[in-house]
């Protein structure tokens, strides 16, 4: 019989602490490696997200198309043949026009059109106010919205039960052309017009908003923006994508071209530059530490660009009702005969 002695080296029952670190740190360079291809996963399924929200901002436009034969306006209007309402302020937005389409019939029956406000608008009308506080979903992107709360937390809006709250914000802005969103002199021009704008049409009368028929959008509709990706404020004093205010949710190309010091503008293009800045009527300020959002309250240069939290660009939905995503390297003459639907210029293949 084999007897083992005292002396004799017994099995190891742990690492060394060079082993332990090997481990540690091929765990380390492990993690380093996945997270990137998870964060890149998450913003992929943010993504399709975004573009199925901006495929049903389409489908509801072409269903409210079908009912009106036309597009909703940018803003509802005291002529307003549709809904009849009674605000020269055009405040309301096409975003309200289309929630029965969006299955938010519910909301859209408590709106009160017949009185929309009076000089300041919606803010004149306690019930439309709290209505616009409710977040839609369908308009808000993932990438953006997760930054930050849907309402603007400096808020001083007081609510019909007496609260106080913010304006819901959403990611999505109609397509007021390649010149700016209020101008009457961009809008006559054939080759900044787009389908929606702010500077009126003389349809049925002079400075109203305007909407476009689909036989109107002559250079045709898979070569010409529905709707487009933007930024939402966060801050009362910041309107941008605030939902139901036509003033907040648009996108446009910039100032007229016929202008020697014209600003032009691209999708997601260097806030850093005074030039590039967006100029919506309020806005941020310009000590904005963020690129995408640095922004001038431009006044008559009512225009603001294309931007989103995705890499490398913005998605739109075309006219014919498809999604497509546009790179933010884009030549500006392409990006503008996107925004344009009546200026001629072909759309190269592979553009987008």
């Amino acid at each position: 019989m084999n007897v083992q002695s005292p002396y004799s080296r017994q099995p190891r029952q742990a690492f060394t602490l060079v082993e332990l670190l090997v481990v540690i740190a091929i765990i380390g360079v492990m993690v380093g490696l996945l997270l990137p291809a998870v964060q890149a996963a998450r913003e992929a399924a943010r993504r399709m997200s975004c573009s199925n929200n901006l495929k049903q901002v389409g489908l509801a436009m072409h269903n409210y198309n079908d009912t009106f034969q036309i597009l909703p306006k940018p803003g509802f209007h005291n002529r307003d043949i549709i809904v009849n309402a009674s605000s020269t302020s055009s405040s309301q937005s096409w975003a309200v026009a289309i929630l029965p389409y969006l299955e938010q019939q519910a909301i859209y029956d408590q709106y009160d059109f017949s009185n929309l406000g009076g000089p300041r608008g919606f803010r004149d009308n306690a019930n439309n106010l709290l209505l616009g506080s409710r977040p839609i979903a369908t308009y808000a992107c993932p990438s953006d919205a997760g930054r930050k709360e849907l309402f603007s937390p400096s808020s001083t809006w007081t609510f019909p039960d007496g609260t106080r709250g913010g304006l819901a914000r959403g990611n999505y802005g109609v397509n007021c052309g390649a010149g700016s969103a209020f101008s009457r002199t961009d809008y006559r021009i054939r080759r900044e017009r787009g389908p929606f704008h702010f500077g009126g049409s003389g349809r049925p009368s002079p400075g109203e908003p305007f909407a476009a028929t689909f036989s109107e959008i002559r250079d045709g509709l898979s070569n010409t923006i529905l709707a487009g990706e933007i930024l939402a404020g966060d801050s009362r004093s910041d309107i941008r994508g605030v939902w139901m205010y036509a003033s907040s949710n648009y996108i446009s190309g910039g100032e007229p071209s016929y202008r020697a010091d014209r600003i032009l503008v691209t999708p997601n293009g260097n806030a850093l530059d005074d030039l590039q800045m967006d100029r919506p009527g309020r806005c941020g300020y310009v000590g904005e530490p963020d690129r995408h959002m640095r922004c001038i309250a431009g006044g008559s240069r009512g225009f603001q660009t294309s931007r989103s939290r995705h890499p490398g660009g913005v998605q739109v939905v075309l006219c014919d009702g498809s999604v497509r995503f546009i790179n933010e390297s884009i030549p500006l003459d392409i990006w503008r005969a996107l925004l344009a639907m009546q200026d001629g210029t072909a759309i190269p293949g592979g553009a987008f």
